[in-house]
């Protein structure tokens, strides 16, 4: 008997057994029931509707057949499979009975709830649904009641579904969907919510308060929010990455305010840190950028030594474009010239003279270099290991410009000489620039007008600067005459451009300052 019942498949038996028009087995497949809701106590309801989803697959096919193997050795096989001596009814109820529950008993928890979803957009958003077209609504009413839009916004976690007419929990669906809730079991109380869908709109209000002060609804809030928030090491990761990119913005801003002091000939240090121009720039800067304040207090890139080295990043990307342009012209000349700073240290400036295609003269300086000695070797040295860092042939140097120092200029070992040595063909060239000044020099000592004119200007001009009270009387005859005040530049006794510019001041101001002379 059981190898007989055995050898057909599920589906030719509920074929052979169910001709009742209130049951929906076919041999395309078994539908599921319909969990309506009562609207007094919410009670499951047994009526068996069809579903158009098919829900027979092969994973609960084999579950059915072994459910009706074990039957097959119960005591009470008869009375499963004979159903000759019952009624049509009977047999009809007995047989849509067993139907659902074999098809409800063998589901897990979320098969039922994806099922019980459509495969509209209103049931796979990833937040809830609310309707916002009243014609949704109008289509839910029953009993002269419909649902309302005002539920939705007193009750967010309400979700809508568009097929079935019916509102749902969005967190309790979520969590028992996903099986992330501690009790995955549907509970009667909650299919409403979760499976069923709840349409009771006469007590519509009273529910959702009930539902929403359950431990379950709080607890399925909690999981679903915990689920979708990243894990600790995610957080970190964001947080790091985070604290990663304020920190390179602040760093750009930082060498943005330095090129800007470097390019203006401006300090970057103060009497003291804090009131380096530097800081001072950068607090500036942070009212337009919130996190320069932690940044300034952090301190961590702002030491001497960082300033130091960023400044020199920032002249060596300044020497590299240089440098690649004088490759591009080919040939260049020397300029070079001796220096000494505020610090008694000896420097060397060396300059680069070159012409490009259109005839267009450049002159770029490379820098200054602190010299150990002033002999020519030294310096020679000096520009060798210059021209070869920036990657420029001595063989491309067409001419040398110096001054007339003997170091520098001389026909045997001064540094044009030995330069001469390497490359025949660099020309050298004393400056003309302080040829024209010493022989102007010597030209005015020549002539006793020319000589006590100029130093009757320097003595006039040194006069009145260096007295700020004849400074005060002068102003003040401006102010009386109604003129501006021209300031008195200082006469250069070693560059006639700046002699030039001063005789032009003591000019303008001849007027004022003969009247300043006699109150004086």
């Amino acid at each position: 008997m059981a190898s007989k019942r055995c050898a057909g498949s599920i589906l030719e038996y509920f074929t052979k057994k169910v001709k009742s028009t209130t049951t929906s087995v076919s041999t395309e497949g078994i539908g599921i029931t319909d969990l309506s809701t009562n609207s007094g106590d919410e009670a499951l309801e047994a009526p068996f509707v069809t579903q158009t989803t098919p829900l027979v697959n092969p994973l609960h096919l084999s579950n059915a057949n072994n459910l009706l193997e074990n039957n097959d050795e119960s005591e009470n096989r008869p009375e499963i499979f004979d159903n000759s001596d019952k009624s049509p009814n009977e047999n009809n109820q007995t047989t849509s009975t067993q139907t659902t529950n074999l098809s409800t008993s063998n589901l897990s928890t979320q098969s039922v709830i994806l099922m019980s979803k459509c495969d509209l957009y209103c049931c796979n958003s990833s937040t809830p649904y609310h309707p916002v077209r009243n014609d949704e609504l109008v289509l839910t009413t029953i009993d002269k009641r419909s649902c309302q839009k005002q539920w939705f916004r007193d009750h967010t976690w309400l979700t809508f579904c568009k097929v079935k007419k019916k509102v749902f929990c969005y967190p309790c669906r979520v969590a028992f969907e996903r099986e992330i809730h501690p009790n995955t079991t549907l509970h009667p109380t909650y299919r409403s919510f979760v499976t069923e869908g709840f349409c009771d709109w006469k007590n519509a209000r009273s529910r959702f308060k009930l539902h929403e002060s359950t431990k379950m609804h709080a607890t399925s809030i909690y999981v679903v929010d915990q689920q979708t928030k990243p894990t600790i090491t995610a957080q970190l990761i964001s947080a790091t990455k985070r604290q990663q990119e304020q920190r390179r913005k602040a760093l750009s801003i930082q060498i943005s305010c330095i090129v800007y002091l470097l390019r203006q000939g401006l300090a970057l240090r103060g009497h003291s840190d804090i009131e380096s121009n530097l800081i001072q720039l950068l607090k500036l800067r942070s009212i337009d950028n919130d996190f320069l304040t932690e940044w300034i207090n952090d301190k961590k890139y702002l030491s001497h030594d960082i300033i130091n080295e960023l400044c020199k990043e920032i002249y060596l990307l300044i020497i590299r474009d240089i440098v690649k342009e004088i490759s591009n012209r080919k040939w260049f000349s020397l300029i070079c010239d001796e220096t000494c700073d505020e610090s008694t240290l000896e420097q060397l400036c060396i300059g680069i003279r070159s012409v490009d295609d259109n005839y267009e003269i450049f002159e770029d300086i490379l820098g200054l270099y602190e010299l150990s000695r002033q002999d020519a070797p030294t310096i020679v040295e000096a520009i060798r290991d210059v021209l070869t860092r920036c990657g420029l042939n001595v063989l491309d140097c067409r001419g040398q410009g110096y001054d007339g120092a003997s170091n520098m200029s001389g026909i045997y070992g001064g540094v044009s000489a030995l330069i001469l040595n390497q490359q025949p063909k660099a020309m050298y060239v004393h400056c003309i620039a302080h040829c024209l000044d010493l022989a102007v020099h010597d030209l005015t000592n020549q002539c006793a007008t020319i000589s006590t004119c100029i130093s009757f200007v320097k003595e006039i001009i040194d006069f009145v600067r260096r007295s700020p009270k004849r400074l005060a009387i002068l102003k003040e005859i401006f102010n009386q005459l109604s003129m501006s005040y021209a300031n008195l530049t200082p006469l250069c006794p070693m560059r006639w451009t700046m002699r030039a510019e001063s005789y032009n001041s003591l000019l303008k101001n001849y007027e004022p300052g003969n009247i300043a002379f006699h109150y004086i």
